[in-house]
């Protein structure tokens, strides 16, 4: 009986779900990766073009991929109009800032690098843009400052009978301060002090939900609360590209992948395959995706000084003093050369 039972067991484990499509082993060192998007809104749009990275003790670069320069990109709709793209810089590409997707239209990505290597992308249809139906922060208060936040809420409202997929961008702007040095002694003029500036943290995770069992209803973004670990300004962008399924189910494989922790039941690591093809070389591996989609870009403000509660107020107020978030001991007049300041991005809030 114990035989028969540990027969069963074994048999389930061979049963699990795994995903072995497209799983290879060979060196992919010079495979080609290709990302780049349009959509509804203004661009101009960027292609980026590199080979994944190649291993190099003298060159720590190598790391981040080897961009490829001198190809001739282009973007083709449906009725064969071109849309040539410019190299701004090494290995990345540029359509012309008047260039705009239109709804309902179908387009494609084609390469040709100096090698002569061609590639293209699937065609694919620039759908309607949805936008935000909701996009709100509440303040959540606590005992302790650290235990205080903004809990964030947004939500996009479903077509009913239709199959719906979204991907999500979130991008955050936080202004900081610095500290300005002390005044040099009279009559000497005082210098202007430029104390407050902005840090726009990366936020590489998207947001992937889709309408199957939420048809024409209002669907929730899980969005992470902001913290009130200080009063400065901090804003909030939210871009819904409504994509095809097959859009969604790439992204869905990379988030999975990326959230392997080495369960019995986490699917097999492969190779994830985008909508990009080499033409005249099929054996020619190529990542990546171009990705068409309506899209839709919304920015709110977290206010983090107004109608917060007098104690809890005080409270951070002691708590920035103690941690010395204003850089204290590093007084500078101009916060844009603040260097320790990861994502520095200057004095003005970024346009995109």
């Amino acid at each position: 009986m114990k035989k028969l039972l540990v027969l069963v067991g074994l048999l389930g484990l061979f049963s699990c779900e795994t995903e072995i499509t497209d799983f290879k082993t060979e060196n992919l060192s010079d495979a080609l990766v290709v990302y780049g998007e349009m959509s509804n809104l203004a661009g101009p749009y960027t292609v980026r073009l590199n080979y994944t990275s190649g291993y190099s003790p003298f060159d720590p670069t190598q790391f981040q991929g080897q961009p490829i320069p001198g190809a001739a990109i282009r973007i083709v709709d449906e009725t064969g109009s071109i849309t040539a793209l410019k190299e701004m810089q090494k290995g990345m590409y540029q359509a012309p800032a008047t260039f705009l997707g239109q709804v309902g239209k179908k387009y494609r990505l084609e390469i040709r690098t100096a090698d002569g290597l061609e590639i293209a992308s699937d065609w694919q249809q620039l759908s309607l843009p949805v936008g935000l139906k909701s996009f709100t922060s509440t303040y959540k208060n606590a005992d302790k400052v650290e235990d205080m936040y903004f809990k964030l809420q947004a939500s996009v409202q479903d077509t009913r009978g239709t199959e719906d997929y979204y991907f999500v961008k979130r991008q955050d702007f936080i202004q900081f301060l610095t500290t300005c040095p002390n005044p040099p002694p009279p009559p000497a003029p005082v210098p202007v002090c430029y104390n407050k500036c902005w840090q726009a943290t990366p936020n590489t995770q998207p947001i992937l939900t889709e309408d199957t069992f939420l048809d024409g209803r209002e669907i929730a973004l899980p969005l992470v609360p902001i913290p009130y670990d200080d009063f400065t300004e901090w804003f909030v962008q939210l871009e819904v590209y409504h994509v095809d399924k097959a859009t969604y189910l790439y992204w869905k494989r990379q988030e999975d992948q990326r959230i392997l922790d080495g369960g019995i039941f986490d699917k097999v690591p492969a190779q994830i395959i985008g909508n990009l093809t080499c033409l005249n070389r099929p054996d020619r591996q190529v990542l990546g995706y171009f990705m068409v989609a309506g899209k839709s870009k919304e920015r709110r403000l977290v206010d983090r000084y107004q109608g917060i509660p007098a104690t809890s107020y005080q409270k951070l107020v002691s708590y920035i003093d103690f941690n010395k978030l204003r850089h204290q001991n590093s007084p500078l007049w101009d916060c844009r050369l603040a260097a320790w300041i990861p994502y520095n991005v200057g004095l003005a809030l970024p346009v995109y």
